[in-house]
């Protein structure tokens, strides 16, 4: 059993080492502090939003359009949703359906905060209101201002707010009707005729006639998933080879003999960032093409119908030459920290250690870019994600989509300012024994008269 003991302090000893623990304890910090933000991200947007309302319907009987807004206001009432600031009127002056509607639509949604607008049209009280009854029409508006996964959350609220003011109209209608016909009662009981309410979405300033937030995301999801997706695994899995490479040098003692060559050590170092980023762009391209396969495979190659050429958003060469430079960053930069590193580890086994830090800082933003929007959390947060490095490879597709200008060259150069200082601390370590040594004193070894070498 003492045996036993030893042979367990002694494994204990090499893995939880002071480095490998404060590594995990920081990531740990930072998934509690991700976790509870994203948590809150995610309650916000499934909670109920702002609409807006145009109300453009005529005076021809019983206002049917004012019943139905007093009903939606009623049930934003009903929810702990204040209405005078959950359900705003929109005022347009121009001409509904012309060009100069849409733009002051687009400006008096902006003014408001919403990003959902529904109009009542101006037969929507003559058709209730007319012999027979007809159905009503309710137009859609929508505000899209970012490519994340909630970012659909705006339909759903004016799919609610219909339903609410339809449900009103039924109402009263049959209410105030007694002796309906059975096509009337069929229209009664659906008051708004929505296959011919029209609908439109508002992307970087243009409008998309006949296209909802829904459209936009089916429509950009697989392209907005493939950097970051790849930029993560490549990260993964080249900070796994190269740290595991420099344990296996440091055990086996490769290392110093590759030190003691003549050859200038910032040479070795370039030989070893240059040679490992060309093979992780090399993995990223054919991880792409993987990817692809699996993600059209998994959507059943189906798509809504809405590409990106008639978004206005399909990516020109010189932007996909963007997006490979800020991988090729990302992967250097990446690298730079493997190699710090993997200076620290002693040995093979504990460079497994140091894997998990740089691999969390790969995943985080990856899955916070997937899921959500940056630019909508905390400015504190915004700080933290994008003080990683990782970030900003896998935000700068949706910045070229939105003409972000800021965010890319301030992403540029702050991934070159980062690639350089890892360069030149990389370099310093090899250019010191730390490598041979490592960071832990010598002991001296007393009572023997000895020099303390070992």
């Amino acid at each position: 059993m003492s045996q036993l003991g030893s042979l367990v302090k002694k494994e204990l000893k090499e893995l939880l080492t002071p480095t490998s623990v404060i590594s995990v304890v920081a990531v740990v910090a930072v998934l509690i502090m991700l976790g509870s933000v994203i948590g809150g991200e995610t309650q916000d947007a499934t909670s109920q939003k702002p609409i807006g309302y145009v109300d453009l319907s005529d005076d021809s009987g019983t206002d049917y359009a004012q019943i139905g807004i007093d009903a939606l206001k009623a049930y934003y009432d009903g929810i702990e949703c204040p209405s005078d600031e959950y359900v705003k009127q929109i005022s347009v002056g121009a001409e509904y359906g012309s060009d100069a509607f849409r733009d002051q639509l687009l400006s008096a949604m902006e003014d408001a905060g919403v990003d959902t607008v529904i109009v009542l049209t101006q037969t929507f009280n003559s058709n209730l209101n007319s012999a027979t009854v007809k159905s009503a029409t309710v137009d859609s508006y929508w505000n899209q201002t970012n490519l994340s996964l909630f970012s659909s959350i705006s339909s759903v609220t004016s799919d609610n707010a219909i339903a609410v003011i339809k449900q009103a109209v039924t109402n009263r209608i049959l209410t105030d009707k007694t002796a309906l016909t059975d096509q009337e009662r069929a229209v009664a009981m659906n008051p708004i005729d929505l296959p011919h309410s029209s609908y439109a979405t508002y992307l970087k300033g243009e409008i998309h006639e006949d296209v909802t937030p829904a459209d936009i995301y089916g429509a950009l999801s697989k392209q907005m998933m493939f950097v970051p997706l790849i930029v993560m695994l490549i990260i993964v899995m080249i900070g796994s080879i190269v740290i595991s490479s420099m344990g296996n040098e440091k055990e086996n003692k490769t290392l110093e003999t590759l030190l003691t060559l003549p050859v200038n050590r910032t040479m070795i170092v370039a030989g070893k960032l240059i040679g490992s980023t060309i093979a992780g762009l090399v993995m990223g391209a054919l991880y792409m093409v993987g990817m692809y396969f699996y993600i059209n495979g998994m959507s059943g190659g189906e798509s809504s119908g809405t590409s990106m050429e008639s978004l206005g958003l399909s990516l020109s060469i010189v932007d996909w030459a963007v997006v490979t430079a800020f991988m090729f960053l990302g992967i250097v930069v990446a690298l730079g920290l493997c190699m710090i590193l993997g200076a620290v580890a002693r040995n093979y086994k504990a460079a497994q250690m140091y894997i998990m830090p740089i691999s969390m800082l790969a995943v985080i933003p990856s899955f916070i870019t997937m899921f959500s929007s940056i630019d909508s959390m905390p400015m504190a947060v915004q700080i933290v994600l994008y003080a990683i490095p990782f970030t900003h490879p896998m935000t700068v597709m949706q910045s070229i989509m939105f003409g972000n200008t800021t965010l890319i060259v301030g992403g540029a150069i702050y991934l070159v300012l980062v690639s350089a200082a890892l360069f030149y601390i990389t370099v310093r370590i090899y250019n010191s024994d730390i490598l041979i040594t490592g960071f832990a004193r010598r002991e001296k070894k007393g009572g023997q008269g000895g020099d303390g070498s070992e």
